[in-house]
């Protein structure tokens, strides 16, 4: 399972709570994470996040994929011989060319994430996870991920790397083993990115995304009574105290600031409605920080139901 969208829509804490869910259901679940500073352990619980699979809670492990890592575990791989692998990792031409190589670390990583999910255990032969979900980079960032082995393919279609972007498409395009899922807020950039998302993903690489998940949707917490005498005691410049010796301004203020929300995202919902047929699901907007375990059941409790 693939989360891409623009930056800044919350795609970790919704993989983390995917992740969380489907670990307690008892299908074993690697959280993949892609070069990122801040890894899903402080949603999570665990400890920091390596670039190496680690268990973090029962059935539940996660890596943090560094590039770079990634490329000379791939050269050790090709290299049998250790004292021929480590002068070319030791060369700085190679890690020049890493750098500079369009593409290169793209295909590398989604290289990885092919081997982890074709990944087999001993003797029993057994896939070694059951659901692999990936944190993939913010949408411009991300597409281009998906590009790549695309392009690969397409320039050398002869060799390992035509090969190997081939296997890659295969992956991404088989309904039965991958699934891309969009991430978006009630925001009119991120519906923008969602739309766009959704149209080239299939279009430019093959891959029809699956769902659609608008996250820190504000809902109603006011019922229609409630809303119109906020607005009517707001609209009389009502004044005083409540019995907590909350201000009554200041409390009107804010039921008027939930209602505008509220409002913004039942817009920007009907309005992805309208221009997707994708399966949706709404999360809510959450005010803990920094987002915890029991947060994260929360969100998990609404996938689940959604």
């Amino acid at each position: 399972m693939i989360l891409s969208g623009k930056g800044g829509v919350g795609k970790s804490v919704v993989g983390s709570a995917i992740a969380s869910a489907a670990a307690e259901r008892g299908r074993k679940t690697l959280y993949v994470e892609i070069d990122t500073p801040v890894d899903a352990a402080r949603c999570l619980g665990g400890g920091a996040i390596g670039s190496h699979e680690a268990e973090i809670a029962p059935n539940l492990f996660a890596v943090n994929l560094d590039p770079m890592e990634v490329m000379d575990e791939y050269v050790r791989h090709v290299v049998k011989i250790d004292l021929l692998a480590r002068r070319i990792l030791e060369s700085p031409v190679y890690r020049r060319f890493f750098v500079t190589a369009p593409g290169l670390k793209e295909l590398m990583v989604l290289g990885k994430i092919m081997t982890l999910e074709g990944a087999r255990d001993g003797w029993s032969k057994r896939p070694r996870y059951d659901l692999l979900v990936v944190d993939a980079p913010a949408t411009g960032h991300g597409l281009a991920y998906l590009r790549v082995p695309v392009a690969a393919e397409a320039a050398a279609p002869l060799g390992p790397i035509g090969a190997n972007s081939r296997r890659i498409l295969e992956l991404l395009r088989d309904r039965e083993r991958t699934a891309l899922v969009i991430v978006a807020i009630p925001e009119e950039m991120a519906v923008v990115e969602a739309a766009w998302l959704n149209r080239l993903a299939a279009d430019e690489v093959g891959i029809a995304p699956r769902l659609l998940v608008l996250n820190a949707v504000h809902e109603r917490r006011l019922d229609p009574a409630q809303e119109a005498e906020v607005l009517r005691l707001s609209a009389k410049r009502s004044a005083g105290r409540l019995p907590s010796g909350a201000s009554l301004e200041e409390a009107l203020e804010a039921a008027r600031r939930q209602i505008r929300r509220r409002k913004l995202s039942r817009f920007y919902e009907t309005r992805l409605r309208r221009s997707s047929s994708l399966s949706m699901v709404t999360l809510p907007y959450l005010h803990d920080d920094p987002i915890g375990p029991a947060a994260l059941r929360e969100l998990a409790a609404r996938l689940g139901s959604g």
